[in-house]
């Protein structure tokens, strides 16, 4: 018999319409997992190694970059 249990993860988003292409979120990242796409655009390219410790969004002067919690569900 299974059980469904609703958790949730974090996963990080970016705005592009605040970012200013500042790179202050990948200088101070202390898992060095994100990385600046050609258009100066943060994202994450070692999602398995963030620690979600909200450094990034902490550090961004615009408010682009932001922690949010997604559901999942496991049976």
């Amino acid at each position: 018999m299974s059980k469904n249990t609703k958790r949730s993860y974090q996963w990080i988003s970016f705005d592009k319409d605040k970012c200013i292409s500042c790179n202050k979120c990948v200088d101070y990242c202390p898992r060095d997992v994100l990385r600046l796409e050609e258009d100066g655009i943060p994202f994450m390219k070692y999602k398995d190694d963030c620690w979600y410790c909200d450094v990034c969004s902490y550090i961004c002067p615009k408010g682009a970059v932001k922690l949010e919690e997604v559901p999942y569900l496991i049976k």
